[in-house]
Formats: C-alpha cells, structure tokens, sequence
C-alpha cells in the first residue's frame, strides 16, 4: 500500500504528552498577557505569543 500508518510505539508517548504538558504550561504562563488568544496573536507584535516564543528562545540557550 502506498500509505502506511506510522508506527506508535510507547516510547514515543512520553515525548508527545511531555510537549503537549509543556505547551499548555507556556500559554497559561502567559495568560495575562493574553495568550489564550494565541491563533488572533500570530500576526501582532509585542503580544504573549511573541513573549512565549522570547522566553523559550531563552530557555533553550
């Protein structure tokens, strides 16, 4: 067959919930700033989509 199913395997479970978990973690981080709205705040400067994306910038080095 010309398309297969991926293959699901359990050690890859982990590693998707954990960057599920940590996404949501980043926009309720940000929710004051109103990142619950992060689809309307994908165009806008200075909005907490753009501050979650500075602060993973800096988290990860």
């Amino acid at each position: 067959p010309l398309l297969q199913p991926l293959p699901l395997s359990l050690d890859r479970l982990p590693v998707w919930f954990g960057s599920f978990a940590m996404h949501g973690a980043t926009i309720l981080a940000v929710s004051r700033y109103g990142g619950e709205r992060e689809i309307e705040q994908m165009l806008d400067r200075g909005t907490a989509l753009e501050r979650a994306a500075l602060f993973w910038r800096w988290t990860m080095g």
